[in-house]
């Protein structure tokens, strides 16, 4: 059903997902990165709690994230900030990289040749020898942002995501493939706006970001 039929129906509750990318995390050569993950970087933590005025007029009841280092410091960070509860889920983690886990593109590119073609081939389906396939990673996150949303109905919650997690959650508003999401950008410490009225969705922000000051 689109949301056309949908909204024939009659007024449905508003349930609105805020979503933002945990970092800028201490990176400096941009290795891949899962679980626990890396720690955020100070400009990471100043980015995020400059979000609160974009926040403030969302009636926000929860704060979620990965039970990661970046994710679960930026939601314990924000949840203070804002005076809310908290929780760290496994399911909102990032896409488990394996063997493939601290190293840069360019070395899993030499080590793993065979690997790296098949990647190529199958982008959404492969997984990395011991890893987790985009696939497999989009369902998991998918599945924990339902959850999310039937347990807030009519409520605004903010979760604390990853590149992955967030392309997930817009993929439930959005006919948006684990292949094509790299063409929605998700930026560290941006606002992304979702709104549902039952299991429609519809975006109304991308990658928002405060006013710089005078």
């Amino acid at each position: 059903m689109g949301l056309l039929a949908h909204f024939l129906k009659g007024p449905h509750p508003k349930t609105t997902l805020l979503l933002t990318r945990a970092g800028p995390v201490e990176n400096p050569h941009h290795l891949l990165y899962s679980h626990p993950g890396l720690p955020l970087a100070e400009a990471g933590r100043k980015a995020l709690l400059a979000l609160r005025p974009l926040l403030a007029p969302y009636p926000l009841a929860y704060v979620y994230g990965a039970d990661s280092l970046a994710e679960g410091e930026a939601a314990r960070l924000l949840a203070q900030a804002l005076g809310l509860p908290f929780a760290l889920l496994p399911g909102l983690r990032e896409r488990a990289w394996g063997a493939w886990e601290g190293l840069s593109f360019a070395e899993v590119e030499a080590r793993f040749p065979l690997e790296v073609g098949a990647w190529l081939e199958d982008e959404a389906g492969f997984a990395p020898p011991g890893g987790e396939s985009l696939l497999a990673a989009w369902e998991r996150g998918k599945r924990a942002l339902k959850g999310l949303l039937e347990r807030h109905p009519g409520q605004a919650i903010l979760v604390i995501g990853n590149c992955t997690l967030n392309r997930a959650a817009l993929s439930l508003a959005l006919p948006l493939r684990p292949e094509e999401g790299l063409r929605v950008e998700q930026d560290y410490a941006r606002l992304t706006v979702v709104d549902f009225y039952g299991g429609e969705g519809v975006v109304k922000a991308l990658n928002l970001r405060p006013l710089p000051k005078e």
